[in-house]
Formats: C-alpha cells, structure tokens, sequence
C-alpha cells in the first residue's frame, strides 16, 4: 500500500509542475513573438521613407542616410497602421528638405519623434555612427528619452553598415547599438538597411552581420516588382540569403 501511495503522490506532484514549466515556456515564447517586428508592416514603414524621405544625390541617385524613428507599437505590429498619423507627410518633407540641405534631424518634426542624419563629408563620420554617438549624448539617446518600453524603436539605413569602418574600424557602431538596446532591453527594436555596401559585396557578410543581430534584431527591406518586402536576417542562428549579396 505504501508503495503505491508514493506512486500517486508523485504523479499528482509532476502534473503541477508540468504546467508550470509548461506556462513558464509560453510566457517565454509570447514575450519574444511580442518583440519581433511584423516584417510586412516594416516594408510599410520603409516604403514611406523612401517614397517621402530618401535624399538624393546631384545625380538624382538614392544618397545614403540613417533615420530612427520611435512610435507606438501597434505601428511595427498591426497591418491596418497608418505611419502617416504618427508621421505626417509635412514631418517626412521637413526632414527630407534638411537632408538634403546637409543638416541633420534631430527631433525636428511636430511629432518629436524622429533623427535622421547623412554621412559628415568633413569628418568622414558615417550616418549611423552620426546618430549612435557620442554615447550618452547622441541624437539615438535624445530619441529614446521620448520613448518607453512599450513603443517600437526602428533604425534604417539605406546602405549596410559597413564591414571596415561600421562593425571592424575603431569608430564601430556596436557599442552605439549595445547602448541603444541596454536602454530597450523589453522594447521591441529593429535595425534595418535596403543596399548592400557596395565595397562589402565580396567579403565574409554572414559573420559581420550575425555580430550585429547579436546586439539588434536586424531586417533587410528591398524594392521588388511587388513592392517593398522585408525579412528578419537571422532566425536560429542562421542567415536568409535574402540580406546578403544576390
């Protein structure tokens, strides 16, 4: 009788465990799902910054430049948000006008809620290294202060962060990426680019690019016949060739 009294006991002492452990992995798995960017709302965002913010060069070509903007996350998430209610079409034409004057954004907009830089020809000072520095006084530091946890954080840069200057060179973006995310550690974040750097098409970019979405969850968004799509760059550990080199 004893043995089978243990029996029992055990068995009724593993089945509320079970669904605790059980309950601890989902609660696990729906912060996670909650902090991931809806890759068809992303290529929305970014659509409209290329359609209402890309400079351009005097040649009329795309210029390279970087814009983070901080909004509700319901807009990183939900299919039917309008980017244009928390970013108007006379924000995005302001800071188009002011990159293409040189100037940078920083909470320029009605809104308050937006940076965007292009690369200092004096300095040689990349566009994200523009936003992500000095480190603790940088344009990405006076956007987070007018963000909270439950906002969506999206930073974009029309080329890939570059192998030599961005990720390996002395003025590498990951502690300025490391600081943005030690701020977020539950807000949901993206780091997007459309081109790839065209000096890095022949080097090893899965290992850089693994180095970043180390820090940040990085996206790629492209311009298809379809229109604009976008996809998250590393899924267990592994690269979707659609962020590298064609």
């Amino acid at each position: 009788m004893k043995s089978v009294r243990r029996s029992q006991l055990c068995k009724a002492s593993l089945v509320p465990l079970s669904v605790g452990l059980l309950i601890v992995l989902l609660n696990l798995g729906v912060q996670s799902t909650e902090r991931d960017v809806s890759p068809a709302v992303l290529a929305k965002i970014i659509k409209y910054f290329v359609d209402k913010v890309q400079p351009k060069t005097k040649d009329q070509r795309d210029a390279q430049y970087a814009i983070a903007i901080s909004v509700p996350r319901a807009q990183c998430t939900d299919g039917h948000a309008d980017i244009q209610k928390v970013f108007s079409n006379k924000d995005a034409r302001h800071v188009k006008d002011e990159l293409s004057k040189g100037q940078k954004c920083l909470l320029c907009t009605d809104s308050r809620n937006v940076i965007a830089a292009r690369p200092n020809r004096t300095t040689k000072e990349h566009s994200e290294h523009v936003l992500l520095y000095p480190l603790g006084g940088s344009p990405m530091d006076k956007l987070l202060e007018q963000a909270d946890q439950n906002s969506c954080v999206a930073f974009y840069s029309y080329n890939s962060p570059c192998v030599k200057t961005c990720i390996k060179g002395e003025d590498n973006i990951l502690n300025g990426l490391s600081n943005w995310i030690n701020t977020r550690k539950e807000g949901m974040n993206a780091l997007v680019f459309e081109e790839i750097w065209h000096k890095d098409r022949k080097k090893d970019l899965p290992a850089e690019f693994l180095k970043i979405n180390e820090v940040v969850p990085l996206y790629r968004c492209k311009r298809t016949s379809n229109g604009m799509e976008c996809r998250k760059c590393v899924e267990n550990n592994n690269m979707d060739t659609f962020c590298l080199p064609e």
